[in-house]
């Protein structure tokens, strides 16, 4: 794996690959990915306002590994984002009027919105419940990709600005093209982005997020396993903007339980092979970097998985935990975001429920990452995984 420069962006030459062995291609890997997460946090000091469909990078910095490691530890290093873990509201909160009136209709639209295909998940499960409970005479499910580049996604863009700004296009492009009911924001980086946005404050609609119920599944598992500590893995403007963390400890969670790590690029390797080599690495090398944070002999352990994209890969992250000689549990919130909609023991309400599913992106999605993902979510969702493959291409969709 090499990288070179090309007009201002970082490009990875994936016909090359690490030539190491062991514990030194480890770290060679986690190495290259924090490279990428300290470049794209805007090493370079400029402070022009950039155009939020680019993405952002910059090869000028001179960073040691034990600066990156020092800089993805410390929430201070993303200055424009300290207020934003201070801010702890979620989604805007709908009457309840509201949400029944979507639980007695006979038609419902939701569109799952997320920065990559991590979400995709989120909606096989949806689909496979709403075939099993029922309750809808029909069901219209809209995939919307909010990735604007296939250079870098949301974690590229410079300042919390930029990103707010962005998804607020999203926001309002999805809401003028699709006209849903719901929108479910399948994505735990654009999750802690929403309260911010210009959207939310305006939103008729329920807009409901990942991270609320991510919280009180970790919180649960905490308050039943008391002497465990957990780490939370997700992506670095979800770890910088500290609102799982922040959330926990109003609940009561003691600081000294808690762990962040900040997981840079992880998303992208899962999406190209969730069982492959690299993403295997980079699994066991952000797990090792996390338990350095854990005084010896480790407690159980409660991996918390708050992104999207990490469930796909959930044997590998069990293979290392498995590996450090863990006791652990793994939690992914995933399916509790369904739960705020569709309760499981759900009571039919229709003889069946005919459901229509779309995929909808405007940045191109390459066949093989098509294919490698649909083979997961066919084991959830047949209907899914063909609306992966036959995704719309629109360049104007926000």
């Amino acid at each position: 794996m090499k990288i070179r420069e090309r007009n201002d962006h970082l490009m990875i030459r994936n016909s090359m690959r690490l030539r190491l062995a062991g514990k030194e291609k480890i770290w060679a890997v986690l190495i290259l990915a924090l490279w990428f997460a300290s470049a794209i946090e805007g090493s370079n000091g400029k402070k022009e306002r950039p155009d939020p469909s680019q993405a952002f990078f910059s090869p000028a910095a001179k960073i040691s590994a034990s600066s990156i490691l020092r800089t993805r530890n410390r929430p201070e290093n993303y200055p424009d984002c300290a207020l934003a873990g201070m801010k702890l509201s979620v989604s805007a909160s709908f009457p309840a009027e509201k949400i029944d009136d979507l639980l007695s209709r006979e038609k419902i639209t939701v569109a799952l919105i997320d920065s990559g295909l991590g979400g995709l998940s989120i909606m096989a499960e949806a689909a496979s419940r709403l075939e099993k409970i029922k309750f809808y005479r029909q069901a219209d499910l809209v995939f919307f990709n909010a990735l604007f580049s296939t250079e870098g996604g949301y974690n590229a863009l410079p300042t919390r600005e930029a990103r707010l700004e962005m998804f607020d296009r999203v926001l309002s492009s999805l809401q003028k093209k699709i006209q849903p009911d719901l929108i479910l924001i399948a994505c735990n980086t654009l999750s802690t982005l929403y309260p911010s946005t210009q959207f939310a404050r305006k939103a008729r609609i329920p807009v409901l997020d990942i991270i609320k119920p991510g919280v009180e599944l970790l919180r649960k598992k905490l308050e039943e396993e008391s002497s465990s500590v957990a780490i939370i893995f997700a992506t670095p403007i979800t770890i910088s903007e500290d609102t799982h963390r922040q959330l926990l400890l109003k609940e009561g969670i003691t600081a000294n339980r808690l762990v962040t790590q900040a997981c840079p690029e992880l998303e992208i390797f899962i999406e190209k092979d969730p069982e492959g080599e690299e993403t295997a690495l980079l699994i066991s090398a952000f797990l090792t970097e996390a338990l350095t944070r854990i005084p010896e002999p480790w407690p159980p352990v409660i991996l918390s998985l708050n992104c999207t994209h990490y469930g796909y890969s959930t044997a590998l992250w069990e293979r290392a935990a498995r590996e450090n000689n863990l006791l652990f549990t793994i939690i992914n919130p995933n399916s509790s975001l369904i739960d705020l909609w569709l309760k499981p023991d759900g009571k039919p309400r229709f003889p069946r429920t005919a459901i229509k599913a779309s995929c909808l992106s405007r940045v191109p999605i390459e066949e093989k990452r098509r294919q490698v993902l649909a083979s997961f979510l066919r084991k959830i969702s047949p209907l899914i995984a063909e609306a992966l493959l036959n995704y719309k291409l629109d360049p104007d969709l926000f």
